[in-house]
């Protein structure tokens, strides 16, 4: 009997983004998981969030695989406050990795979050 787990994770843009995440859902595979990735391999023309908490609520479990999806090389943050700070080599996953965190946290289902090593560490991605 397999279960099904909802996996949080943004188009690959990269290879080594692509391999990582082949694998990952090969060794769910082998776990007796069916990972349900958006826009992988199931779909959709329902609103997203109600479709995302319709495939949640069908799943065992979540993970949230974090990747690199924007880079700053160089700005500013709270730009034009008195707490104005420098940004330098920010890199920032898809906003949806916090949304379905967030959902998966609010439906109390196991929760794993696995991030790309140099991701800005905030929110439901933090340590």
């Amino acid at each position: 009997m397999t279960h099904k787990v909802f996996v949080s994770v943004g188009r690959t843009f990269r290879a080594e983004q692509e391999v990582f995440l082949t694998a990952f859902e090969q060794f769910l595979q082998t776990q007796g998981l069916e990972p349900q990735i958006v826009n992988r391999n199931v779909f959709s023309s329902m609103q997203p969030l109600k479709f995302i908490e319709q495939v949640m609520q069908e799943s065992a479990g979540t993970v949230i695989l974090a990747f690199e999806r924007l880079y700053i090389q160089e700005g500013r943050d709270k730009r034009g406050s008195e707490a104005e700070k420098p940004l330098q080599e920010v890199k920032l996953p898809t906003v949806w990795n916090q949304i379905e965190a967030a959902m998966a946290y609010t439906l109390r289902q196991p929760l794993l979050v696995l991030v790309e090593e140099g991701l800005r560490s905030e929110g439901l991605l933090e340590t």
